[in-house]
């Protein structure tokens, strides 16, 4: 469709517009020359409007991640131009540490850096010192976290330095409030946003600095189009904004240690002695795991419990033909959720009866194996009936109420054990825990991904520094790979290098990867596309494919997977293959993180 005005409209002006009988919003991206046929008319100008760096935003993701134009600006939202302009000078009240004031010194020095700042360091306090310096110079910030479950204890410390300079932005958020943010923004009220990835693409103006905090992971990365990863679509809208980008983790992602300047801080805050102890992993809570936790309980001290799987167990396996229950529309197992007498996919929601028999052999010889966060909850309970435990993991926070309901019970101290999933490493401050135990990191390990060594080790330093912050503490790690985790556990610098030796001439940071992932309820046609898929990519100058065939889940939600792996020394030549290559019911995943 062709749309004309009778105004001259600025470029990046959002205007609505009529679009198959229904009246949509739409962005001016161009002008050109009237056509002889009749054109729509545009119906209405917005106040909101793009500034004109942001298009080149867009075509950038556009490009970069191969979505439409459309879907590229859909994730962007515009404020109205400013109203008014607020200078506001503050004064934090800040003190940091001789080796703090060096970091600091080292980022505002830096277009674009990397804080590898070790848990209790104090990276936050760095933080705000950037960004009080940031309001100071008449300029605005965004401060990302991975996910929601980060936001209460920053947004507690953002507001207790900043005031109402600052506002919190998720998907979470109501209508109005989101409206209350937009409006306050176009006054110069608001000075930083802080929040999840949808942060990133709030139009803040005048933006001088943005900080992606805990960098590594992988909840950056969009799983549906475009595709995006916001910790890399940052560093782009910093060249282009002009902003300085600063990086932060206790365990810095492999590829941004290896591209960017890097301060190391190794100092911190609380003095702490912290002993490690592995335990072989039997699928069971070990008795030594019984005996130190009793000896914290009984010292009115607090324990986390760390565990790869939410519910009791993973599989119901069949000791006779050694089949497990699968879920009928994915190729995986379900979870036993004792409480509902239910198994459960974790991956569609599927949910049916606990059988009683083997639905291959008919045996009722069947057994439950890899321990979830429910079942030890369950088990604790048995052996401390007069303690208090509470899971931290997707089914038990489901809301941000429900959140905050928790971390402050157990900072208050009304909850004595916290078993979580990954969300227990997710930067939550637990002040008074002497004792955390890791299960199943080795499943971590195992998985069919490049990175696994890294996300096993990242995930094990993550967790085991939320243990002993003040004083004394003991992480028990349950492992049949204690060779590997014990040689890197007090130097993750060390094991950066290891990895970057490991990795040169075959996968990031040192190539580009990019995956096809088919996708479709028929397998045959599935197979129809992979064909299509090998016949179309040929033999292609400076592009590799490292392999192709069914994916590791080869059926979620009814419909049967198959992928295809590139890598390449260059991404302008992976993007171009699959510009060649489109197919339907295919997707494209530049610089993917998940392989499975």
């Amino acid at each position: 469709m062709t749309y004309e005005s009778k105004n001259r409209i600025e470029l990046g002006r959002i205007v609505e517009v009529k679009l198959r009988n229904k009246l949509v919003n739409g962005i001016i991206i161009s002008q050109c020359e009237k056509p002889e046929f009749k054109c729509e008319k545009i119906e209405m100008e917005s106040e909101d409007i793009f500034d004109e760096k942001y298009l080149q935003i867009f075509r950038f993701i556009s490009s970069y991640y191969l979505c439409s134009f459309g879907e590229a600006t859909g994730i962007f939202t515009a404020v109205k131009k400013l109203k008014q302009t607020q200078d506001f000078k503050i004064d934090c009240n800040l003190e940091l540490s001789g080796k703090q004031m060096e970091a600091f010194e080292f980022l505002k020095n830096r277009k674009r850096a990397l804080l590898f700042g070790d848990t209790g360091s104090g990276k936050s306090e760095i933080y705000m010192k950037l960004l009080e310096e940031t309001i100071n110079d008449g300029k605005t910030a965004i401060f990302l976290m991975p996910e929601i479950s980060l936001t209460p204890q920053m947004q507690k410390r953002l507001k207790a330095k900043f005031g109402d300079l600052v506002a919190i932005w998720h998907s979470k958020i109501t209508k109005k409030i989101k409206l209350q943010i937009l409006e306050s923004i176009s006054k110069g009220e608001v000075k930083i946003l802080a929040g999840a990835r949808s942060a990133l693409f709030l139009q803040m103006p005048d933006l001088g600095l943005i900080i992606v905090d805990e960098e590594h992971d992988d909840s950056y990365k969009a799983s549906s189009r475009p595709r995006y990863h916001a910790r890399d679509v940052a560093l782009y809208m910093g060249d282009i904004l002009n902003a300085k980008v600063v990086l932060g983790s206790a365990t810095p992602s492999l590829t941004s240690y290896h591209k960017f300047p890097t301060f190391r801080l190794k100092e911190t805050y609380f003095k702490t002695e912290k002993s490690i102890i592995f335990i072989k992993d039997e699928n069971v809570i070990a008795d030594r795991v019984f005996y130190e936790l009793e000896n914290v309980l009984n010292q009115n001290l607090q324990a986390i419990v760390f565990l790869p799987t939410r519910a009791n167990y993973k599989y119901l396996t069949c000791m006779d033909c050694g089949k497990f229950v699968e879920c009928p529309f994915c190729s995986v197992g379900m979870s036993i959720h004792k409480e509902k007498n239910a198994l459960r996919c974790h991956y569609c929601n599927y949910i049916q009866r606990i059988p009683k028999e083997c639905p291959f052999c008919k045996s009722q010889n069947l057994r439950s194996n890899r321990i979830g966060t429910a079942q030890v909850v369950e088990e604790l309970y048995e052996k401390f009936p007069d303690k208090r435990f509470a899971k931290f993991d997707r089914d038990e926070i489901t809301t941000q109420s429900k959140l905050k309901k928790v971390l402050k019970e157990f900072n208050d101290k009304k909850i004595d054990v916290l078993v979580g999933t990954q969300m227990l490493s997710k930067g939550h401050d637990y002040l008074d825990v002497k004792l955390g135990v890791v299960f199943a990191i080795d499943t971590i390990l195992a998985q069919a991904d490049f990175r696994a060594r890294e996300k096993a080790m990242s995930l094990l330093l993550q967790v085991a520094g939320r243990s002993g912050r003040k004083g004394e503490g003991k992480v028990l790690v349950m492992t049949n790979n204690e060779e590997f985790f014990s040689h890197y556990m007090d130097d993750y610098e060390r094991f950066l290098e290891d990895e970057l030796r490991y990795r040169r001439g075959l996968y990031p940071p040192y190539k580009k990867l990019m995956k096809f992932l088919i996708s479709h309820k028929s397998k045959q046609k599935a197979l129809e596309i992979l064909q299509k898929l090998q016949d179309c990519l040929g033999y292609v100058k400076d592009v590799e494919i490292v392999g192709f065939g069914e994916a590791p889940i080869a059926k979620i939600a009814g419909k049967y997977r198959f992928q295809v792996l590139l890598r390449s020394d260059s991404a302008k030549a992976l993007i171009q293959i699959a510009h060649k290559c489109r197919l339907k019911d295919c997707e494209v995943d530049i610089d993917p993180v998940q392989f499975s």
